[in-house]
């Protein structure tokens, strides 16, 4: 076992042990939120409105919803761990929505409420009375958000998915597993709690927008899409380099090989994102030799390379003797980014969860605890924690006078205009940020309409700009990394060296007209520059300001280095991926970097509305480590039900059986069965009718059988063809898509995902869109990312009002400029 918690830290930084949490001040006090989803990203979304403070109201048929039965089941009562967390600091009714007198119930309370989300496509709501047209006849602003696999429109809306399918049609499972193996699925659910934080986000915008106009909006949400939009690699890498990335995630990607190994007490992840921290890496592993060695340059980490096994293997020799605990801490005294690799079980003691009370143990109006993880932020602002899950139907009263059986509202047709702006038409933001959480959040708000000015300097630019990139004639490589070109679109780019006066002095003029700030330095550098939250409030008192550290501003880690990759590793998600009998491995994808600025996003537009409601700004201390923790919560609290870890399932699943990825004639296909009905129209598929009346149980106790029976049978079959076929009978299947094939997709194409972008020196790229859609505010704008300190004369004159011979002698001094000083 993995032993975490044998720390020696100054005391006074830790906090007691978690054991309970109350709820104080909220975010979004004025929305009301009918929650009338299923399954787990829609569910995740209103969980996230209803832990920052909502009035989320959860609907639920006759015997609760169906996650209150998903192992493991709290014995005894009618509840699931996975409930218990989808649904913390909501409230219950039981309404049939199928019953004429219940839906008009329903209806009665949409007139009451701001927002209502759902799962499923906008055809299936449809055919429930629940279309968005329908909804906004009896508020014409209410917000309705849909969430489904693919989305409310294209040839593949009514397909269905879950995790399995997700990894496999998002690019995911691409790049994830070993290439003797078979593809796999990333551990836990993420794709599912991603797209619910996208969700979340995306709907927050909306309901910002809406407290300008009026208007309300349907927003779609895709989760396909946004699965995409957390790989990136296999569709970049092959616009920009022709390169199909296959799955090796065995090794980490970066400027160096990522690895992580055994040592007496459980894994160690070796990660190097630069030239830097690898040449430090092997430093530290006293292998300077190997940083060095032209033999090693230019390995792919994309596909197998029997260097890279020569190097697992020195590396796992110096590592000898010694334990996983040691070796982070000494490793990040000389700021090298090892991380962590704890089970679930073990998170609960980490030093920074422990320090900043980031778990709660929540008590149900039934008498049980169950814990799971609050907020991945300290606001200055408010005090932000979860509450138990409600009690089947235990708030029917409260709304008994809204839920009649009268006659519904009158359901005439209202006009839907379109928003005059996009929803943070208006709002500035001075993005300090830097490689990709930050970014992330920036460009969510960027794509929402937002000013955003991004900050770097010649002296040390976006090292997300050397990533990824290749010799292109005449551009210089800093201007053709394909990440820092996605995610940096719609903003605007100045250099400043915030280590001279007159470059902080620009950046608080900046900030004096902004909104928003991001950064996500470690804690200790933004007072450094003197630009630390107290100091910026008393240029902006009402400014919002985000600092994306990895584990927290008032921490003992606080100035250990993070990145997507030991993020990743901290959170939980690489001890639950790997083969059943295999060990943890990357996710093949940028790690925890993504998760964080989603949530990030969503955090700050909570925070938008706190301003619009009380004026007042604040300083979110977010964690990083945290963040990507919460996208597993619901693994979090099975542990704390059963107190077993699930471990890693390969491309198995808890609650369905078979669920697996073999191989077709030309690649991998995904099957999932859900349930009995979906095995037996599988086994009339394949031929197995001697089979069709096994139940679940013993389809579980039978799986390898079943195993090699669908391989079998998959050999010989296309895996397009065999995945639409399976999908028009009705069971949820997904091609493994690679970078061309997800270029060419029929439902990407059709849901306008790719945003063609023209770049001096690379011609037309596509670039991931966001995953969602509003259906009444403009079309987001389509801005190319910026070249070095593109709008540096534009922002340093209409911004900061500098005049040419200031600007000048700033560019003399090296303040401020277009080229890095590194490549002079």
């Amino acid at each position: 076992m993995l032993v975490v918690a044998k720390l020696v830290f100054p005391v006074s930084l830790a906090g007691p042990q978690v054991t309970g949490c109350e709820q104080g001040k909220h975010m979004l006090n004025d929305l009301k939120v009918l929650d009338l989803s299923h399954g787990i990203a829609a569910s995740f979304c209103a969980k996230l409105l209803a832990d920052l403070g909502a009035t989320v109201v959860k609907i639920e048929p006759a015997g609760g919803d169906q996650s209150r039965r998903l192992a493991p089941v709290i014995e005894g009562h009618n509840s699931s761990a996975q409930f218990e967390f989808f649904h913390t600091s909501k409230q219950s009714i039981v309404l049939d929505v199928e019953d004429e007198a219940d839906r008009n119930r329903l209806y009665a309370l949409v007139a009451d409420f701001d927002i209502v989300i759902a799962s499923g496509s906008d055809e299936l709501l449809r055919e429930r009375g629940l279309a968005y047209e329908t909804l906004a006849a009896i508020n014409s602003g209410v917000i309705l958000t849909t969430i489904s696999g693919f989305g409310s429109f294209g040839p593949h809306s009514l397909y269905r998915s879950n995790h399995l399918i997700n990894c496999a049609v998002g690019g995911w499972s691409q790049l994830c597993g070993i290439p003797e193996r078979e593809p796999l699925q990333t551990g836990g659910q993420v794709t599912e709690t991603l797209t619910g934080a996208y969700a979340a986000a995306a709907t927050l915008l909306a309901a910002y927008s809406r407290r300008k106009h009026g208007v309300g909006d349907h927003v779609d949400v895709s989760v396909q899409e946004a699965t995409l939009a957390g790989a990136s690699i296999p569709t970049l890498l092959y616009e920009y380099r022709g390169l199909v990335a296959e799955r090796y995630s065995s090794v980490g990607s970066g400027a160096g090989a990522g690895y992580m190994l055994p040592t007496t007490d459980g894994y160690i992840g070796l990660n190097a994102l630069t030239t830097a921290q690898w040449e430090l890496l092997c430093e530290f592993l006293d292998r300077q030799d190997i940083a060095h060695d032209e033999y090693y340059a230019g390995i792919s980490l994309f596909t197998p390379d029997s260097r890279l096994e020569e190097l697992r293997a020195i590396f796992s020799k110096a590592l000898a003797g010694r334990s996983a605990s040691e070796l982070f801490h000494e490793a990040q005294l000389h700021r090298v980014p090892f991380g962590l690799v704890p089970t679930i079980g073990e998170l609960l003691d980490l030093q920074p969860h422990i320090e900043r009370e980031f778990f709660c143990e929540l008590e149900s109006m039934s008498g049980y605890t169950v814990t799971v993880p609050g907020l991945p932020f300290k606001s200055s602002a408010v005090t932000l924690k979860p509450t138990a899950a409600p009690v089947l139907d235990a708030d029917r009263e409260q709304f008994d006078n809204a839920t009649n059986e009268e006659a519904p509202p009158r359901l005439g047709k209202v006009p839907m205009p379109r928003s005059v702006n996009h929803p943070l038409q208006g709002i500035r933001v001075v993005d300090l940020s830097m490689f990709f959480a930050g970014p992330v959040a920036a460009q969510i708000m960027a794509d929402a309409g937002a000013d955003v000015i991004k900050v770097e300097s010649i002296q040390r630019i976006d090292g997300w700009r050397g990533s990824g990139t290749q010799d292109q004639d005449g551009l210089p490589d800093w201007e053709a990394s394909p990440y820092f070109n996605w995610v940096n679109r719609n903003k605007r780019d100045v250099t400043l060296n915030l280590k001279d006066p007159r470059g902080v002095e620009a950046v608080k003029t900046l900030i004096g007209k902004a909104d928003i700030v991001i950064e996500n330095f470690t804690p200790r550098v933004m007072a450094d520059f003197g630009l630390d939250y107290d100091t910026l409030r008393e240029i902006k008192p009402d400014l919002i300001m985000i600092s994306l550290s990895g584990y927290g501003a008032e921490v003992s880690w606080r100035d250990y280095v993070a990145f997507g990759m030991s993020t990743e590793q901290m959170s939980g998600i690489s001890s639950l991926t790997g083969y059943l009998d295999g060990a943890p491995l990357y996710t093949g994808m940028t790690g925890g970097d993504l998760y964080s600025g989603v949530m990030g996003a969503t955090i700050v537009a909570a925070a938008l509305h706190h301003r619009a409601l009380t004026g007042n700004g604040q300083h979110i201390d977010f964690s990083q480590t945290e963040a990507c923790n919460l996208y597993l919560g619901d693994e979090v609290a099975a542990y704390s039900v059963t107190g077993e870890e699930l471990g890693r399932q390969g491309n198995q699943h808890r609650d369905f059986a078979p669920q697996g990825i073999y191989a077709c004639a030309d690649g991998w296909l995904a099957i999932s069965c859900e349930e009995d009905t979906h095995w037996r129209i599988l086994c009339d598929q394949a031929g197995l009718d001697s089979w069709r009346d096994w139940g679940l149980d013993e389809r579980r106790t039978r799986h390898n059988e079943i195993d090699a029976a669908l391989g079998k049978w998959c050999a010989g079959e296309d895996k397009q063809v065999l995945w639409h076929r399976l999908q028009n009978a009705g069971i949820g299947a997904g091609a493994v898509l690679n970078g061309p094939e997800l270029l060419d997709d029929p439902q990407l194409n059709g849901r306008g995902f790719f945003l063609p972008q023209d770049r001096p020196g690379l011609g037309v790229k596509n670039y991931p869109n966001q995953p969602y859609r509003f259906r009444n505010a403009p079309a987001p704008p389509v801005q190319r990312a910026p070249l070095l300190g593109e709008h540096l004369v534009e922002v340093l004159t209409e911004e900061v009002g500098l005049s040419d011979d200031e600007i000048a002698a700033l560019v003399i001094d090296d303040v401020t400029g277009t080229v890095p000083l590194a490549a002079r």
